[in-house]
């Protein structure tokens, strides 16, 4: 089964309202939830920031695929809850998730240039997969509760809770990948499409 990504903003369920951008920066802070990491102007030069938010907790159902077409911020003031994978693929384009709340969902990845900010926990009954590019981030203020975190690529910038167990990354990721999953091939497209359709990445 194929999986179509879609922007946040057309997700079912998601109500995002855009947000004044004199609102936006004067209550939103990237420097700040990114740790002195990463700030509007890195991401969008000297391009105005748009923002939409949306109000309370987001559930959404299934599993769900995202590759954004818009530059933009999109915060949820509240949890996110997924009720199976949620997985990001931006391409090219920088498009900040930020979370007030908690992530709770099956499986979270991380693809090209996605970017998440978790003010709250990240609940996870599955995997973390992080496999993105200088710009990618993933912040989580609270704590971190996971199944494995894989890492196939060290790039990004991946600021995480001390008591995170170790990713598996390297030879040794490379030996415990699932048979259906080949090193040599378009491994990040293919972890994603395994971890939507509900497959292992890695052997029992």
């Amino acid at each position: 089964m194929a999986f179509e990504p879609q922007p946040y903003t057309t997700l079912p369920g998601a109500r995002f309202q855009p947000l004044a951008r004199e609102l936006g920066l004067a209550r939103y802070n990237l420097l700040e939830v990114s740790d002195d990491s990463v700030n509007y102007e890195d991401l969008f030069g000297s391009r105005e920031v748009d923002f939409v938010v949306h109000d309370g907790t987001l559930t959404l159902s299934g599993p769900t695929y995202v590759r954004n077409e818009d530059p933009m911020v999109c915060v949820v003031e509240g949890d996110l809850i997924v009720d199976g994978p949620l997985v990001i693929r931006d391409l090219d384009l920088y498009v900040p998730l930020w979370i007030k709340g908690s992530l709770i969902a099956r499986d979270l990845v991380l693809s090209l240039d996605a970017q998440v900010f978790i003010e709250g926990d990240l609940e996870l009954t599955g995997n973390l997969v992080t496999y993105g590019t200088d710009a990618t981030h993933l912040v989580v203020h609270g704590e971190a509760r996971v199944g494995a975190w894989l890492r196939p690529s060290l790039r990004g910038a991946i600021y995480l809770p001390a008591a995170m167990p170790e990713p598996i990354e390297g030879d040794a990721l490379a030996a415990r990948l699932a048979p259906t999953l080949d090193p040599r091939g378009n491994l990040p497209l293919t972890l994603c499409e395994h971890v939507l359709a509900g497959q292992p990445l890695l052997r029992d």
